[in-house]
């Protein structure tokens, strides 16, 4: 919890027993493990698990490890394929409730740690929660943006010294903007990195950004002819875990190794400090806020439960598709008496721990991920102050434009064709004009010449449609067949169209996830069963 950085001899001798686990955690994102031959197997990793650990067991032999796929090669444990893991994903996109593709084989939970020794069964002990209260609800909102501002910043310092250099993920949004300001504002040495082409909206205000701010910049680019092989990355190490949709990020790890060994990123912190999701839970027609209105929203990043009703073989799948929903309405009541907390924490145990945070992962083969707002002093106080600060982004954007006003003033970018203003002022006002104008005149020449044309990096690199993402499809048609013992035919090609046929799509990156995860299931029945 503060400055000081521990090491494996200092883990070792804080983690004496299964008592002393309870009491020592850890910030930063990490895996550990300790091994004692009087006490067995202790393992644990960051506050919101976000750093994969895995585990299977029997009464004499334990397996763990960052992947599933690593438990393959001992000959203690047969692989054999988990229905009730395959149903979480499909519904949500990521793994629910520790359970994998492979039955036996669990992903920790988060704030636990595990503890074993032979002849006894594995036993996963808390160690941290996400706190949630009222304890900031008597201050007015300038007061929780100070709060959060001084939180957020000292976390910034203690998680990024300055003795060191550090790459940051630069995307030019509210996010990474506040981590250019801080670092700079605590004298880091940095290169910015941004993912993207010239022409993506990202790249021209994350350039901004960086001028701004005075840190080295560069740029890269995931060409659509790495996307088969990463998506075989994400296939055989994931296993399904954090979806199908990020497969891109495994072409990223290579453009670290030239950079400083650190990377910080403001990846989890939109849900934290800016409460982005909490909206989900409110039913728009109602008003209410209840778990069916937020089920609704993270549901549709996989299939409605009718879709899967029909696609999935009732003799291999029974009654695990509404047994999982009330599972899930279950965990999402146990965080709180209050809707908006409850979503808060769902969103983080569960999509940002799986979707967002599965980057650190994939990051960290060339560089530590450093996640600044996975920090306990940023989680205490965010979960301490009213969700009606923190959501849709109002405390962090006030924060932006208060602390770094210069970088505030600088336009976002958010859908195809739209900009947007942290902080108006005339002149930028003016200059948003401009721009919009121009994106206007851009989308008419598209139009007009035919051509599908989009300017924001994750509605390119996320659209199915793509040459990327149909190089998959057609790496992946000859394994459908694998599918039928599981799937009804006619159902699964009704979704999943041979490769030369697009998919429609309202939203391009919600819309298909779902047909993603199927993607990625087709690649791994192919080398798993």
């Amino acid at each position: 919890p503060g400055p000081e950085r521990l090491n494996a001899a200092g883990l070792l001798h804080a983690w004496t027993d299964a008592a002393s686990l309870s009491k020592m955690t850890y910030d930063g994102i990490h895996g550990a493990a300790v091994y004692r031959p009087e006490h067995g197997l202790f393992m644990g990793a960051d506050l919101l698990g976000i750093f994969p650990l895995y585990y299977m067991a029997t009464q004499d032999v334990i397996v763990a490890g960052t992947s599933p796929e690593l438990f393959r090669n001992h000959p203690a444990f047969r692989m054999e394929f988990d229905p009730e893991g395959l149903v979480g994903m499909l519904l949500t996109m990521h793994v629910f409730d520790g359970r994998t593709l492979l039955r036996g084989a669990r992903r920790l939970a988060a704030g636990h740690a595990l503890v074993w020794r032979p002849g006894k069964p594995p036993r996963e002990i808390r160690q941290y929660q996400v706190p949630v209260s009222n304890w900031y609800a008597g201050l007015p909102f300038t007061a929780h943006v100070e709060l959060l501002g001084h939180t957020l910043g000292e976390a910034v310092a203690r998680h990024a010294p300055r003795d060191a250099r550090y790459s940051l993920l630069l995307s030019g949004g509210r996010d990474s903007r506040l981590l250019a300001g801080y670092l700079k504002q605590n004298g880091a040495d940095v290169i910015a990195l941004t993912l993207g082409l010239p022409a993506d909206f990202d790249m021209r205000w994350a350039r901004a950004v960086a001028r701004d701010v005075g840190f080295e910049y560069r740029s890269a680019e995931v060409a659509a002819s790495q996307y088969p092989a990463c998506s075989r990355l994400q296939s055989t190490w994931e296993h399904g875990a954090n979806g199908f949709t990020t497969i891109h990020g495994w072409g990223v790890y290579p453009q670290l190794r030239s950079l400083p060994p650190r990377v910080v990123t403001g990846h989890v912190s939109d849900s934290i400090v800016g409460g982005s999701h909490v909206l989900w839970a409110r039913d728009a027609s109602t008003g209410a806020m209840s778990f069916d209105a937020f089920f609704t929203r993270i549901n549709a990043y996989g299939f409605r439960p009718e879709v899967l009703k029909r696609l999935l073989r009732r003799e291999v799948f029974g009654d695990l598709v509404p047994e999982t929903i009330a599972r899930m309405r279950q965990c999402y009541e146990s965080y709180s008496d209050l809707e908006a907390q409850r979503a808060w924490c769902f969103d983080l145990y569960h999509r940002q721990r799986f979707h967002s945070g599965g980057e650190a992962w994939r990051l960290s083969f060339g560089a530590w991920p450093v996640f600044p707002a996975v920090d306990r002093a940023v989680l205490d106080t965010a979960g301490g102050i009213p969700a009606s600060t923190l959501m849709n982004r109002r405390a962090q954007e006030r924060l932006l434009a208060t602390w770094f006003p210069a970088l505030a003033r600088l336009p976002l970018a958010h859908n195809p064709f739209r900009v947007e203003l942290a902080r108006p002022r005339l002149r930028a006002l003016l200059r948003l004009h401009l721009e919009r104008q121009r994106s206007n005149l851009a989308r008419l020449a598209a139009r007009v010449s035919g051509l599908k044309l989009q300017q924001r990096y994750n509605a390119r690199v996320y659209d199915i449609n793509a040459p990327g993402w149909i190089a998959i499809r057609r790496q992946v048609e000859p394994y459908r067949d694998l599918a039928h013992g599981y799937f009804h035919r006619q159902v699964l090609d009704a979704i999943l169209p041979p490769p030369d046929v697009p998919i429609r799509c309202n939203d391009g990156i919600v819309d298909s996830s779902g047909h993603k995860t199927l993607l990625g299931l087709l690649l791994w029945l192919k080398d798993h069963l």
